[in-house]
């Protein structure tokens, strides 16, 4: 079926863990969006980078703790908070075109030459750590920027203070081919055919008339 979408990393992954609420929430669109403290703090966090890797600007208190993690990119001409998007061939297009078919935003990266290194600050916990959503900020700045042949990057765990491991990005036709399977996955279901996944997320689901939904304990 055709769908009027845009694709996201968060939208991938909301598919990977359970396909009827991804539906619900971006292509059915019944859910309204709630912003958790969590979500609050993290937004928060990530202005607060913004204004100090991007301005100079000094960390606010309860936040200055995380300065090692920002000075590293001081006279190497980062880029924070870069929005970049992509069409169905691959081009580079902007984040709000007519023609976007998936977009993300990078919290920071560095480019020399044809070397690119992206960093992604994470308020939460790392046991899940996945590079995915890295690659996906690789690919788009590649697009935006073809001279770049090879890109590394790091999550930043700000709650455990520690960098996470570096990843190598420059996979860039395996990035591409990843999300066009997904994408193809959820244009060819059918409404009813999003499948219910049952995990231990589902008490923190919005599907509340979903029958795997259940009151999570705080």
């Amino acid at each position: 079926m055709a769908y009027a979408m845009i694709g996201t990393f968060t939208m991938l992954s909301s598919f990977l863990n359970c396909e009827h609420a991804m539906y619900r929430r971006y292509i059915k669109k019944d859910q309204p969006y709630v912003e958790s403290k969590e979500m609050a703090w993290g937004n928060a966090v990530h202005s607060a980078f913004e204004h100090r890797i991007g301005a100079q600007k000094p960390l606010p208190d309860g936040m200055r703790q995380w300065e090692c993690f920002a000075a590293p990119f001081d006279g190497k001409l980062p880029q924070v908070e870069q929005k970049l998007g992509i069409t169905r061939t691959r081009k580079a297009t902007g984040f709000w075109d007519k023609d976007v078919w998936f977009r993300c935003k990078i919290d920071v990266n560095v480019c020399a030459a044809d070397t690119a290194f992206i960093g992604d600050f994470k308020t939460g916990g790392s046991k899940y750590e996945d590079p995915f959503e890295l690659e996906i900020g690789a690919l788009l700045l590649k697009a935006k920027r073809p001279a770049i042949t090879r890109a590394a990057g790091s999550y930043i765990w700000l709650k455990e203070n520690r960098m996470g491991q570096c990843y190598d990005l420059s996979d860039f036709d395996g990035t591409w081919n990843r999300i066009k399977d997904l994408m193809s996955q959820i244009e060819a279901r059918k409404p009813e055919e999003f499948v219910k996944n049952k995990s231990g997320l589902c008490g923190w689901c919005s599907c509340k008339d979903c029958e795997n939904h259940y009151v999570a304990r705080k």
